[in-house]
């Protein structure tokens, strides 16, 4: 068959730990970007075992007795389970822990805790299927925060304060006689011209 057949499942999942999550923009830089919304997920090793499981009966009624069936996780070089969540078209709902919008510009970092509701889509197409985890509405428990640079000095220091400085001027036209006036050479040579503009 030429088209994939889904069948879906919802579900909801307990409180996990996002991992490279591309949800607030849609991933689409670098090798392997794909355009899509997406993150894994981490929980704790009783959750894991336990939306496994619920995976698996997903896998178990529409798929029995079949080989090859591809399964929504992957092991990490740190030994445990990350599910993957990857929506095919839409951009999930994010919101707060009250279930409120997340505000323009949050973005969700990895570390992030967070809970996602979608389907667990069954798909066949020819002779390959599986089983998918569609993100349809993201709750962000607690947001990881990023690295913010400037605040690695620590407390204000004594010194430069922007606020007072002022440029100084090279030169003041009040003070020339008015000899010298736009006495810059015709023929100042290309190469200082050039250099001057950069």
């Amino acid at each position: 068959m030429a088209d994939k057949k889904f069948k879906y499942v919802p579900f909801v999942t307990e409180v996990v730990t996002a991992r490279y999550p591309k949800l607030s923009e849609p991933d689409t830089k670098g090798e392997y970007a794909d355009g899509k919304y997406k993150t894994e997920a981490t929980a704790d090793e009783d959750y894991t075992e336990r939306f496994q499981e619920e995976i698996q009966a997903v896998i178990d009624q529409h798929f029995a007795g079949k080989k090859n069936v591809h399964a929504p996780w992957k092991e990490t070089k740190e030994g445990a389970i990350a599910f993957i969540f990857k929506s095919p078209k839409k951009k999930p709902q994010l919101t707060d822990a009250k279930g409120k919008p997340l505000p323009q510009g949050a973005v969700i970092r990895g570390g992030s805790k967070i809970r996602i509701a979608g389907v667990i889509a069954a798909w066949e197409k020819g002779a390959k299927r599986g089983v998918s985890l569609w993100p349809d509405a993201v709750r962000v428990i607690k947001l990881a925060e990023g690295f913010d640079s400037s605040q690695a000095f620590g407390a204000a220091e004594d010194g430069f304060d922007a606020e007072e400085y002022e440029p100084t001027s090279f030169g003041d036209e009040g003070e020339n006689n008015g000899d010298d006036a736009g006495s810059e050479p015709d023929d100042a040579s290309e190469g200082d011209a050039s250099a001057l503009k950069l």
